[in-house]
């Protein structure tokens, strides 16, 4: 119970002096002294007096909210350094890949190819077939040809047969060959037209060729034997000569006969 005493009186100090001050004021008041300061209390008096603090009293109401204070001014500091790029992270591994899905319905799987098969061996070469027929002569082509030299010898030739070739026929008048004359007789067939070409080998002063189908008046060739004209062939060649003047420097190109190998057609 004391002891509740001494904190009570500990923590209400100033409270018991002010009430000491209250009852004793008539007293102080008749000798004019009055207490107005710890600092006129001894101090081992005083501190006697002090208490322990006592408990914190409730938190009052909170006050209204100060204005907000004036903004400051000031200027935007500098953008800082841009930091180093960093660096690129390792790469992730694949994931594996899922299991195939099941085909899908209406279509077969296709089968695999199936192996090439060898190679046969070749065969043997058959006979040789039997040669064919000769055909008929056709209506557009030649039906001979032949190439004639200047003498009258026949060098290649189609269609000829067992024809012959005369140069130089005698003529009955002088009775030397004449020149320049071809007789071709004996013909497998009826001849309607001839074309002779002079060799390209020959002189190079050559005239054009004159050929007939039959016998003429002016040809010294012997006729047909059976009569057949149509069956023989008449060929002239000739060449160019110059003929000199009685004077120096004059001269003319004639017509004379020669021998010269051509080339004959025959329809």
């Amino acid at each position: 119970m004391i002891a509740r005493i001494v904190t009570s009186i500990r923590r209400n100090a100033i409270a018991w002096l002010a009430l000491f001050v209250a009852l004793t004021g008539t007293s102080m008041a008749a000798s004019h002294y009055v207490v107005s300061s710890t600092k006129q209390i001894k101090p081992s008096v005083l501190k006697k007096l002090k208490g322990n603090r006592g408990p914190a009293g409730a938190q009052g109401p909170q006050g209204p909210q100060g204005t907000a204070g004036k903004e400051g001014v000031g200027s935007q500091g500098a953008r800082g350094p841009t930091g180093p790029t960093g660096t690129t992270g390792t790469k992730g591994t694949s994931g594996a890949t899922g299991p195939e899905g099941p085909t899908g319905p209406g279509v077969g799987e296709r089968g695999p190819t199936g192996a090439s098969g060898e190679k046969g061996s070749t065969g043997g070469t058959g006979p040789t077939g039997a040669t064919g027929a000769t055909g008929e002569a056709g209506s557009g082509g030649a039906k001979a040809w032949a190439h004639i030299s200047a003498t009258g010898t026949v060098t290649a030739s189609h269609g000829l047969g067992t024809a012959t070739v005369k140069a130089d026929p005698i003529n009955k008048t002088t009775k030397k060959g004449e020149v320049g004359m071809y007789c071709v007789n004996g013909l497998p067939f009826e001849a309607a037209n001839v074309q002779v070409t002079i060799d390209g080998e020959e002189a190079s002063f050559a005239m054009p060729a004159l050929a007939h189908v039959g016998h003429t008046a002016e040809s010294s060739c012997p006729e047909e034997a059976h009569g057949e004209e149509a069956h023989m062939i008449t060929v002239e060649t000739f060449e160019q000569e110059l003929k000199e003047g009685t004077k120096v420097g004059e001269g003319e190109l004639v017509e004379e006969p020669a021998n010269e190998g051509f080339f004959i057609l025959i329809n």
